[in-house]
């Protein structure tokens, strides 16, 4: 049975970077740069999580962990496979036990399904008031083409308590979702989740953001 997921002195470091292009439901792809004057080491994925999303984070980090204190994953996927997920949140935990872990959900960019037990894993989660994230139940299905699709609400809690929980979500507000999911995709923005006291993002990344080519008036 295949289980998924799917659906549709850090400051510095994470004022990093737009997204670069790429599509949120797409295979996934891993980006990596190393800045050694910050030593921070930078990720991007974009897309599913899937495609080795865990073996290819784990290679990047292991060619610079003894160079690096900061690791900064910045996300943008629309979900994918809870196996994968699993894989990817134990690569991350291991990672937390030498350096510091931030998470990033940039302006305009999709957070959803499996990505937010990722986007969890951060020590610093930082996310847009502009993004988007949705939440559904865990469904189950054969693999097979045109195979059934049956709703899994024990996973569905078992992912809650395993990743939400620890993380430090708002009980709550996680019992809110728990009703507004049922049989339905909940759409929210950063800011519903910010301004709702979620407890998934720690540090919000503001609508305003400064250009820098104006000189200063007086």
């Amino acid at each position: 049975m295949r289980q998924t997921i799917f659906g549709m002195a850090l400051v510095g470091a994470m004022s990093v970077a737009t997204a670069h292009a790429g599509d949120p439901c797409g295979d996934g792809n891993l980006m990596a740069s190393t800045k050694l004057r910050s030593e921070t080491l930078y990720l991007e994925w974009i897309g599913r999580i899937r495609n080795q999303m865990a073996e290819k984070i784990e290679t990047e980090f292991k060619k610079v962990k003894g160079q690096t204190k900061d690791v900064l994953l910045n996300l943008s996927s629309c979900g994918g496979d809870v196996r994968e997920l699993e894989r990817v949140a134990a690569v991350l935990r291991r990672i937390k036990e030498t350096h510091r872990l931030a998470t990033m959900v940039d302006r305009g960019a999709i957070c959803g399904s499996a990505c937010v037990p990722v986007f969890l894993q951060g020590q610093r989660r930082r996310a847009a008031l502009t993004s988007s994230w949705f939440f559904h139940e865990t469904t189950s299905s054969t693999g097979e083409e045109n195979s059934n699709v049956t709703v899994d609400r024990a996973k569905t809690e078992a992912l809650f308590q395993d990743y939400y929980l620890t993380a430090g979500v708002s009980e709550s507000w996680l019992n809110r979702l728990r009703v507004r999911i049922q049989h339905a995709n909940y759409w929210q923005t950063g800011e519903n989740l910010w301004s709702d006291k979620s407890g998934i993002i720690t540090d919000p990344i503001d609508n305003l953001e400064t250009r820098g080519t104006e000189e200063p008036r007086y």
